[in-house]
C-alpha cells in the first residue's frame, strides 16, 4: 500500500523555525503582534518547507478538497493549438467525460496545462497537493517514461496516467497496437493491397499511442504478406488541414498511390476526405480512408467514416474508480491498471466486405488498381 502524499502544517514550520504552532498562527493572522526576529524565523521555516498558508488550515482538520486535477504535459491538451481554442478534439472530450465521471463521485474536476518537465510544473503541483485544493490526478502524458511520472510517485501524490501504459504506474489505456491491426485486416478482407499510414504528432513529439498503433500496422501487414512502402508512411499534426495536405501528397498521382488510408485521428481523415474530393478520387471504390476516435461527425461526412472507436466513458469511469482507490491507499498498483478494447466501426469510407472473406483466408485476390476518372 502507497505511502499518501505528506502535507506541511502549522505544527512542521513551528518545529523547524523552534517556535510554538500558536506562534506560526500569529504570524500568519496578526504578524504586528510577534517580534521582527521571529517572523523572520517563522518567514524562513515557511519558504523552506514549502507551506502554503492560505488554505492548509485544512489539512489540519484532515478535510478533502473533493477535487480531481486533469493535467496534460507539454505538447498534449485540450484545444488545437493552431487557434487555442476549445474544438471538438479528442483530448477535448476525455476533460469532459473525466468531468462527468468525476461529478457522478462527487467531486470537481481542475483542468490545466503544463510544461513537459520544467521545475515550475512540478513545483505547481506540489503546491496543489500542499495547499489542499486537489486531491489527486490524472496525469495526461505522451510517453509512459515521461519524467514528470516518478516524481509524483517519489512525492507521495495520488495519480494515475491516462491514455499512456507504463507497469510501474496505474494507467487506464485502450489497445491501439490490436486495434490498428484490426483496421488492416478489414481493408484486406476489402480487396485493399496497398495501404498507408498516417500518423500525427504535434510540435515534433511522437506519443506512446501512435507508435502502438503503428506496430500493429506493420504487422497486420506482414501477417498479409503486404509491403510498407515508406513512401505511403507520413504524418500529420491532428489538425484537419493536416490531413487534407498529405492526400493531395499521397494520391496526386493516380499510377502510384495507396488504395487505402489509415489516419491516427479522424479530424486527420475528415480533411482527407475533403482533399480525395477534390482530386476527383471516389471514396471508398479508388481510396478507403479510415479514422481514430469514432467522433460523432464521422456518421455525417460524405462518405461516413469508417473509425476505430475509443471507449471514453469506460476509460474515465476506470480512471476516476483507481484514482479515489489510491487517495484511500486501498488499492495496489496490478489493481489500477487496466487496458480496453477500442473496436471497429465499419461505415461507408471502407469497402464493404462479404461475411464469407476472412482476413486470413488464401488466396489473396488481385490487387485493386486505381479507376481514373474523364475529366469533366
Amino acid at each position: 500500500m502507497r505511502k499518501p502524499a505528506s502535507r506541511v502544517t502549522i505544527r512542521d514550520v513551528g518545529k523547524k523555525a523552534g517556535v510554538s504552532f500558536q506562534t506560526v498562527s500569529l504570524v500568519l493572522n496578526h504578524p504586528e503582534r510577534v517580534a521582527e526576529e521571529t517572523r523572520a524565523r517563522v518567514k524562513l521555516a515557511i519558504d523552506a518547507l514549502g507551506f502554503v498558508p492560505s488554505i492548509a488550515a485544512r489539512s489540519l482538520r484532515s478535510l478533502r478538497a473533493r477535487t480531481l486535477a486533469c493535467i496534460f504535459f507539454g505538447p498534449r491538451a485540450s484545444y488545437d493549438n493552431r487557434t487555442f481554442r476549445i474544438q471538438d478534439t479528442y483530448l477535448n472530450n476525455v476533460v469532459q467525460m473525466l468531468t462527468r465521471v468525476a461529478d457522478e463521485a462527487g467531486y470537481a474536476l481542475l483542468q490545466r496545462n503544463l510544461p513537459d518537465a520544467d521545475a515550475d510544473a512540478l513545483a505547481e503541483i506540489h503546491d496543489l497537493f500542499a495547499a489542499g485544493r486537489i486531491d489527486g490526478m490524472v496525469a495526461v502524458v505522451g510517453k509512459g517514461s515521461h519524467p514528470v511520472l516518478p516524481e509524483l510517485e517519489r512525492q507521495g501524490f495520488p495519480f494515475v496516467v491516462f491514455g499512456t501504459t507504463h507497469p510501474s504506474y496505474p494507467f487506464v489505456a485502450q489497445a491501439n497496437e490490436e486495434a490498428t491491426a484490426r483496421i488492416v485486416d478489414h481493408l484486406y478482407a476489402g480487396g485493399c493491397r496497398r495501404i498507408a499510414f498516417i500518423a500525427g504528432a504535434r510540435d515534433g513529439h511522437v506519443h506512446d499511442d501512435v507508435d502502438d498503433r503503428h506496430r500493429g500496422y506493420v504487422r497486420a501487414m506482414k501477417k498479409h504478406r503486404l509491403t510498407v512502402d515508406k513512401r505511403w508512411l507520413a504524418a500529420g499534426d491532428w489538425s484537419l488541414a493536416s490531413g487534407h495536405r498529405i492526400v493531395h501528397e499521397l494520391c496526386k498521382n493516380t499510377s502510384d498511390r495507396p488504395d487505402a488510408l489509415i489516419f491516427a485521428s479522424d479530424r486527420m481523415a475528415l480533411g482527407a476526405l475533403k482533399g480525395l474530393y477534390e482530386l476527383r478520387i471516389r471514396v471508398p471504390d479508388e481510396v478507403a480512408v479510415v479514422g481514430f476516435d469514432n467522433m460523432q461527425y464521422d456518421d455525417f461526412s460524405i462518405p461516413s467514416l469508417t473509425s476505430i472507436h475509443s471507449p471514453l466513458h469506460e476509460m474515465a469511469d476506470a480512471t476516476v474508480k483507481f484514482l479515489l482507490a489510491r487517495i484511500e491507499g486501498k488499492a495496489r498498483l496490478a489493481q489500477c491498471q487496466q487496458v480496453f478494447e477500442a473496436p471497429l466501426v465499419v461505415r461507408d469510407s471502407t469497402p464493404p466486405v462479404s461475411t464469407d472473406d476472412s482476413p486470413s483466408a488464401p488466396p489473396a485476390p488481385p490487387a485493386r488498381r486505381p479507376k481514373r476518372r474523364a475529366a469533366a
